[in-house]
Order: structure tokens, then C-alpha cells, then sequence
């Protein structure tokens, strides 16, 4: 069997094929620009080849070091889905659920906090973020995903979700009420969702709907988070066309109101989205199961 280079080394390896730089290499991994170069030294010294290329200017992968990088990033990311999947089996008492930080923050929340209340002895971490959940990496036992994801994951509808067109009682105090002429002179909020934008409808597609054909989207404030652009109408900053579900607590409390009975689905469903090891966690499926009885 062919001896395998020091873990040390290969990880030390990796961040400098990142950096380009041994002394930001060294600053990362707490350690000293010549304990970088030693090491690095010592993994070509044992793999018989060059993997960088020196200069003043701080240092590059040989070809050679393109190769080898591949696998060294390869057999690290081995380690880290052997180290997770020892973590899975291990007993746990929290059930770990991620989603995006506008339904979390937005319909998510009061949902968690109502199943709290009724089951004192749930214990319930919420994670939110724009990442995508890899399952064999994290200890998440569920996601609520916009649309569904890898094809190997088990996926719940949850629920479908339309944009309506609202604003704050103050931007539009003397407007008479349905005069939509003087209500798109306002500015509009624009959310701006990236990959996703595809799937969520926006100005011009409202527009068209209203038989405003020929008639481009003002201009107005533009957020990547749809909390943000709430926030923003909330505050009286533009017209906005805001998801059902999310705006539903500010329509409660009128610092929302409806001005259009025209709403647009959103082209994805969202869904409760988890690995096959969840199905073997009773109290997870029922937890996902009231999630699913709260879509509401």
C-alpha cells in the first residue's frame, strides 16, 4: 500500500493553492509562512513533484499541482462526509430545520413558536440561509426549499404562494381608491432574487396582467431579501408586489394595505425537503407533518 501524505500537509496544500500566497496560507491556518513552505516542501519531497511555482509575487500550481489538487480536495471532502455521518448517528434531541431568511423571519417563525407552545418538550433550531442544504454534510434534518431540489431527497408540498400588489396607507393618502393611474406613479420596490428571479413575477409581468401593455416599471429601491422590500413598503418607499404569506401579518395590522385584486403565482412551489435518515426520526415526521398542517 503506497504511505499517504501527512493530513497536515494536504490541508496546508489546499489553502495555499487558494491563496496563491504561503503568508495569507500561514495567517489562516495559525501557523508560520516557513511551517507553510516546510510543509509544502514535504508533500512534493513525497509525491516526487513540483506543485507550485515560486516567484515574488507569491506562487502558483504547476500542472501537476492542478492534478494532485483535485484529489487532495476529493479525499478531504471524503473525510468530512465520513466525520458527518458518524455525527448522524449519534442521538439527538434538537430537531434542526434550515430555510431561506425571509420565510423564516416572515412565516416560519410564529409557525415554530405556535408548535412550541403546544409541545413545550420540542426542542427546535431554526438555520437561515441562502445556501443550498448539503444533507451529507449537515445535521439539518429538513429544509424548506424554493422549488424542489437533488431528486435523491424526499420533498413535501408545502405551499404555493402568489404577489400582490400593496403599499403603505400613507404613500398613497389622497389617492381615490382602485384609481390605479395615480397609484403607478409611485415608485416600485424591485426584489432582486438572482438565479431564482425566473420564477418570482415582476413589474412588467403585473403590468401586463393590468392591460398596462405598454407601460415600463417605475424606478424605486431594489433588495435581494424579501423581508427587506416588505420593510421598505412598510415604511412607505414604493409600491410593492408582495408574497401572500409574507405580507400577511402587516394586511392584519394595516401597515399593509391591498390595492389590486390582480395577484400572480410565483412559478415554484416551496417544500419541506429532507433525507431518507429523517424518515427513521418519529418525532421529526411528526414535526414536519404540522408544519405541513400550518402552511396557512
Amino acid at each position: 500500500m503506497l504511505k499517504l501524505p501527512n493530513l497536515n500537509s494536504l490541508i496546508t496544500f489546499i489553502n495555499a493553492a487558494q491563496t496563491g500566497n504561503f503568508a495569507k496560507t500561514a495567517k489562516a491556518l495559525c501557523i508560520t509562512p516557513a511551517a507553510v513552505s516546510q510543509q509544502i516542501k514535504q508533500l512534493e519531497s513525497h509525491l516526487d513533484a513540483t506543485l507550485f511555482e515560486r516567484s515574488k509575487l507569491g506562487v502558483e500550481l504547476t500542472q501537476a499541482g492542478h492534478q494532485y489538487l483535485y484529489f487532495a480536495n476529493q479525499a478531504i471532502e471524503s473525510l468530512q462526509r465520513g466525520q458527518a455521518s458518524l455525527d448522524q448517528l449519534k442521538p439527538q434531541s434538537i430537531f434542526t430545520l434550515h430555510t431561506l431568511p425571509s420565510v423564516a423571519s416572515l412565516w416560519l417563525m410564529p409557525k415554530v413558536l405556535q408548535i412550541m407552545e403546544k409541545h413545550p418538550d420540542l426542542e427546535i433550531r431554526v438555520e437561515a440561509s441562502h445556501s443550498t442544504v448539503d444533507f451529507s454534510l449537515s445535521r439539518c434534518d429538513a429544509s424548506i426549499s424554493f422549488g424542489k431540489q437533488d431528486t435523491s431527497l424526499n420533498h413535501d408540498f408545502l405551499f404555493q404562494d402568489d404577489v400582490h400588489l400593496v403599499a403603505s396607507p400613507s404613500l398613497i393618502n389622497g389617492i381615490a381608491q382602485g384609481d390605479l393611474d395615480a397609484l403607478l406613479e409611485k415608485p416600485m420596490i424591485h426584489i432582486d432574487w438572482g438565479d431564482d428571479n425566473a420564477f418570482l413575477p415582476n413589474w412588467q409581468d403585473w403590468l401586463t396582467a393590468a392591460s398596462y401593455h405598454n407601460r415600463q416599471p417605475n424606478k424605486g429601491p431594489q433588495f435581494n431579501l424579501s423581508s427587506m422590500a416588505i420593510d421598505a413598503a412598510i415604511q412607505g418607499k414604493g409600491l410593492l408586489l408582495g408574497q401572500g404569506l409574507f405580507i400577511q401579518n402587516a394586511l392584519k395590522t394595516g401597515q399593509l394595505v391591498s390595492l389590486s385584486d390582480i395577484t400572480l403565482p410565483l412559478r415554484k412551489a416551496y417544500y419541506l425537503t429532507y433525507p431518507d435518515r429523517t424518515r427513521n426520526k418519529a418525532a421529526a415526521m411528526g414535526l414536519i407533518e404540522q408544519l405541513k398542517n400550518e402552511e396557512g
